[in-house]
C-alpha cells in the first residue's frame, strides 16, 4: 500500500519549484539534488523519502512518499506544495487529505497500514521467516535483537502483537505523527539519525560533525518544548562527549545521564550489511564512514582502515564464463600470503602485503572474487597489524544474490 502525493503542476518549471520548496522549509535544512536533465529530489526529513519533482511536457508532477514519516510529514509536504504559485491539478492524495481535510480519517490510513504490516510480519514468522524492517531505506541492513528493525529502533514480538490488536500502540515508529513541529517532533528526527546514521566514535569529516551537532541541537531544543519529555539523554551525554564540546547543554546531558544507565540507541554499534554494486554485498562495522567516489568505487574508511571495492561482468561471445574462468582472467595477485575464498559458486582469493608510509607500516589485502561472470575487486588497508583478522572477516562477508 503507497501512502503519498502525486501532483501535477502546469506551467511550472522544475528548478524553480524545487528551490521554492527548499526556501520554504527550514528545519532540517533541505537538500536538493539533480539526477539528471528532468528530475530534481529534495530530502526534507532523514525519516522520509525524498519527494522527486519530474519535468514534464507541460509541467511538473511532485511526487512525495509519506508513508515512513507519518502523517505530520504528509500534511507539511502538502502545505509546501500549496503555498507555491502553481495550480496544481485535482485529485493526487492518496490519503484523501487534500479533499477532506480530516485529522482523524489522514490517522487512520496509517493506522490500517500499520496493523496490516503488523499482521503481515507475525504471519511470516509464524513460518520461520526473519530479517524484517519496516519503513528502513534500501541497500543497508542492521544487526539487532528483536524480530523488525524501524528507523526509530527495533521492535518485538510483544510490540507486533499490541500493534496488530490495536495500531496506535504502535505508532511511535513514525517520527512525525502530530502536525505540530513540537518537542515530539525534534525528540522524532533526533532518534532517527541517532538509530541510522550517527557513527559512535569521533568525527572524521566535517559532514560527520554537522550532523551530530545538528541532533545535539534537536534533543536540546525538544527539551526546552517539553522539559518533562523523555529523551535520550545517556546518548546525548555520549554525542557531546564524541564532539569534545564542554557547553551547558553537555553538562546538563550528563548530569542527567547519570540516573539513566548507559547508552543504547544506535544500530551502528553493531555490523551493518551492505548493499554494493552488481547485486554484491559486505558486512563492515558500522562505525566505518562509506561513500560512492566519481569513479563508481565505494569507499568506506575509519582514521586507520579503508575499504575500497569495485564490480564488473565479463562479457563474451560464447557461454557466460564460469566463476573459475572468471577469475582466472583477472589480473594475477601477488603478496606475503595468498588466501582462498570458496561458498557455493562464488571463487575468490586475496594476497596480503605489507608495505610502509611515512616510516611507518601499511597493510594491502588485494582480493578478487567471481560468481559465474560477476567479478568483485577489493582492496582492504589497514595500520595496524592486530587488523589482520578484520581484513580477513570483512573480505570473507562478500556476498552475491
Amino acid at each position: 500500500m503507497w501512502i503519498g502525493l502525486e501532483l501535477d503542476g502546469e506551467g511550472a518549471e522544475v528548478d524553480a519549484i524545487a528551490d521554492a520548496i527548499a526556501a520554504r522549509a527550514d528545519d532540517p535544512a533541505p537538500l536538493v539534488e539533480r539526477l539528471d536533465e528532468r528530475t530534481r529530489v529534495v530530502t526534507l526529513h532523514p525519516g522520509a523519502e525524498p519527494l522527486e519533482l519530474t519535468a514534464e511536457d507541460r509541467g511538473v508532477r511532485l511526487r512525495a512518499s509519506t508513508g515512513a514519516a507519518g502523517p505530520g510529514y504528509h500534511r507539511h509536504v502538502l502545505a509546501l506544495a500549496e503555498a507555491l504559485d502553481v495550480a496544481w491539478a485535482p485529485g493526487g492524495d492518496s490519503t484523501g487529505w487534500r479533499e477532506a481535510r480530516d485529522p482523524e480519517a489522514l490517522e487512520e490510513v496509517y493506522l490500517d497500514w500499520l496493523g496490516a504490516t503488523a499482521a503481515q510480519i507475525l504471519e511470516l514468522a509464524s513460518g520461520g521467516a526473519s530479517g524484517f524492517s519496516l519503513a528502513m531505506p534500501a541497500g543497508v541492513a542492521y544487526e539487532h535483537d528483536e524480530v523488525v528493525a524501524t528507523q526509530l529502533g527495533p521492535r518485538s514480538f510483544a510490540w507486533l502483537e499490541a500493534t496488530r490488536a490495536d495500531a496506535r500502540a504502535g505508532i511511535d515508529v513514525f517520527p512525525w505523527w502530530g502536525e505540530a513541529r513540537d518537542a515530539a517532533y525534534y525528540r522524532g528526527l533526533a532518534l532517527v539519525e541517532l538509530w541510522r546514521t550517527i557513527r559512535w566514535r569521533p568525527p572524521i569529516t566535517e559532514e560527520e560533525r554537522a550532523v551530530m551537532d545538528r541532533v545535539a541541537t534537536w534533543i536540546e531544543r525538544a527539551h526546552g518544548l517539553d522539559p518533562a519529555l523523555s529523551l535520550p539523554w545517556a546518548e546525548q551525554s555520549e554525542l557531546l562527549t564524541l564532539l569534545d564540546e564542554a557547553s551547558l547543554r553537555a553538562t546538563r546531558a550528563h548530569l542527567k545521564a547519570q540516573s539513566i544507565g548507559p547508552a543504547r540507541i544506535g544500530y551502528r554499534r553493531r555490523a551493518v550489511h551492505v548493499e554494493l554494486s552488481g547485486g554484491w554485498s559486505l558486512t563492515i562495522g558500522g562505525e566505518l564512514a562509506e561513500r560512492w567516489d566519481e569513479r563508481g568505487t565505494w569507499v568506506a574508511w575509519d582514521e586507520g582502515r579503508s575499504v575500497f571495492f569495485n564490480s564488473f561482468s565479463a562479457r563474451g561471445d560464447g557461454p557466460p564464463p564460469s566463476s573459475e574462468e572468471t577469475l582466472h582472467g583477472m589480473p594475477p595477485l601477488d603478496g606475503d600470503e595468498l588466501f582462498e575464498l570458496e561458498r557455493g559458486a562464488l571463487r575468490g582469493i586475496a594476497a596480503l602485503s605489507e608495505t610502509e608510509e611515512d616510516g611507518a607500516p601499511l597493510y594491502r589485502l588485494e582480493a578478487h572474487a567471481a560468481h559465474g561472470p560477476h567479478a568483485a575487486v577489493g582492496t582492504l588497508v589497514f595500520r595496524d597489524a592486530g587488523d589482520r583478522e578484520w581484513a580477513l572477516a570483512t573480505w570473507g562477508s562478500l556476498r552475491r544474490r
